[in-house]
């Protein structure tokens, strides 16, 4: 039975139950972004009750996946050393690997789109962030970029140069979105997703999330249809589009919710946990 605080999408709103109605139809791949979704803004940790249920996904035989605008070198001090994956979507799905880290997808910015980026970086006309496999640095920082980063709990990027042997992956621009659509049409091979209002990503048009995804999924053998995916913000609007089951967060933006077939409960309120327990795929919190 769904609970009151899980409001359906009217286009399908019965979606909840279908798992319980399909015999052997429950997912075998659930896809979590980081931030807002897994770590609470508000705490800068994973609420234990999601902890719980992630581990009890996996014991299931559920594989547990992240799917996250942030890099590998980042997860050293994000607090989800509680949390085991099955794999890794990172940088916004510029890059895929399994569990051991290994990196069996890459999507890099390429050709005069990254001519652009690169001229614009080194003007410094605005701030950018770089984001390669094992590498993140910015042109430079100010007090906006320092701004943004304290609200989602990370360090403020180091200062460095592009290396020639070291793709690019993801483009970082701090600023709000009234100068969006003039950089973005130098740009014609990009597109932007905005996860900040006061930042965007900028990655190839044909990548995002749904990449990393597809690519783990084909390395595993999953369906699309056997699949679900939790986000909160426009970066995630076409990851929840492209699962079988998109569920957004209580707390998401309106890009998610609007992508979404379900919204749970907010972060903070256990929304995750008992959105799984709806769905029958953990038991009841109680």
């Amino acid at each position: 039975m769904v609970r009151g605080d899980i409001v359906a999408n009217m286009q399908r709103d019965n979606e909840m139950t279908a798992y319980d109605r399909e015999g052997g139809c429950s997912p075998r791949a659930i896809f979590f972004d980081v931030d807002g979704t897994l770590v609470s803004h508000r705490t800068k940790r994973v609420p234990p009750s999601t902890v719980a249920a992630l581990a009890e996904l996996r014991r299931r035989g559920c594989k547990v996946f992240v799917a996250t605008g942030r890099s590998m070198p980042e997860f050293a001090y994000l607090p989800l050393q509680e949390l085991t994956f099955d794999g890794y979507v990172l940088v916004g799905g510029q890059e895929a690997r399994d569990a051991e880290g290994n990196v069996i997808f890459a999507d890099p910015i390429v050709g005069d789109d990254l001519d652009v980026l690169l001229e614009e970086f080194r003007a410094c006309r605005r701030p950018i962030l770089f984001y390669e496999s094992v590498r993140m640095y910015a042109n430079f920082v100010n007090d906006h970029v320092r701004k943004v980063e304290e609200e989602v709990s990370t360090p403020v990027p180091p200062i460095d140069e592009p290396r020639a042997d070291l793709p690019v992956l993801k483009a970082i621009i701090y600023e709000d979105d009234s100068r969006e659509d003039d950089f973005m049409a130098r740009l014609p091979g990009c597109k932007a997703t905005r996860w900040h209002r006061g930042a965007y990503d900028v990655v190839p048009a044909a990548g995002g999330k749904v990449a990393g995804i597809q690519a783990l999924l084909d390395h595993f053998g999953i369906a699309r249809e056997q699949t679900m995916a939790f986000g909160d913000g426009e970066n995630d609007a076409d990851m929840l589009c492209f699962v079988r089951t998109g569920v957004a967060m209580g707390n998401c933006d309106d890009e998610a919710r609007a992508a979404a077939d379900i919204v749970c409960g907010d972060i903070d309120e256990d929304g995750l946990a008992r959105a799984l327990a709806d769905f029958g795929l953990i038991g009841s919190l109680g």
